[in-house]
């Protein structure tokens, strides 16, 4: 058996990280794909995707000004760009790209700029704790809408389901290449929980409540509108 310390161990957490940020590349996909065939974001919320574009940045931010391995944070890289892209679809379906989306982009942009270059440890430090919190409130809005209209909304099932397996090597991977940095194991371990909690909704609320076959409920991203 590797021990936690072991050079192998982190031979392995290195090599596991970059596969995480190479399976990145399809975490936000299966919803774009839907979002581009059916024209349709009504099962999505546009705050779930501001949240989870800003939690991103934080954990960018803070990995980067603390000098850790690009591999333990490549996919936070990539998915901060998918998760841009997804917000700009649903806000374009939505009618939303109104002043107010405007001033947040404005503020978000200058706030990153101010981050990547200016900003004191403590306040480094406080946006990656932010961001644990801002993740794990990123999916409320997407949780209680399908709880209220018992449906399992736009979501992604493949989503949900790579960033189940994402987070749970995260895990891994944070406690051997950072020193189980506490920050980013409380983010890792909220966003695998809440996924999870995604994931069995889209199940329960496809297949149970809708009568779905399971096969067709984990297929909807490549189903045309209804």
């Amino acid at each position: 058996l590797l021990s936690a310390s072991s050079p192998d161990a982190s031979l392995i957490a290195r090599g596991l990280g970059y596969v995480v940020g190479v399976g990145s590349l399809l975490l936000y996909t299966p919803i774009a794909f839907r979002v581009y065939r059916q024209r349709d974001t009504s099962g999505l919320t546009l705050s779930t995707w501001w949240l989870k574009l800003i939690s991103y940045s934080c954990s960018d931010v803070y990995s980067f000004r603390n000098n850790y391995p690009v591999s333990t944070y490549i996919e936070t890289l990539i998915i901060t760009v998918e998760a841009s892209i997804v917000l700009g679809l649903v806000a374009y379906y939505q009618r939303r790209l109104d002043p107010a989306f405007a001033c947040i982009a404005f503020f978000y942009v200058a706030a990153c700029a101010w981050a990547l270059t200016a900003a004191p440890p403590e306040a480094i430090a406080f946006g990656q704790a932010s961001a644990t919190l801002l993740n794990t409130g990123a999916l409320l809005p997407q949780l209680l809408q399908n709880y209220q209209r018992r449906s399992p909304g736009g979501f992604s099932p493949i989503t949900a389901g790579l960033a189940c397996a994402g987070c749970a090597i995260r895990l891994f991977t944070t406690i051997e290449l950072t020193g189980s940095d506490p920050l980013l194991l409380a983010g890792f371990a909220a966003g695998l929980a809440l996924n999870a909690i995604l994931l069995a909704q889209i199940v329960y609320y496809g297949s149970v409540v809708d009568g779905k076959p399971l096969i067709k409920v984990l297929a909807a991203d490549f189903a045309d509108a209804p």
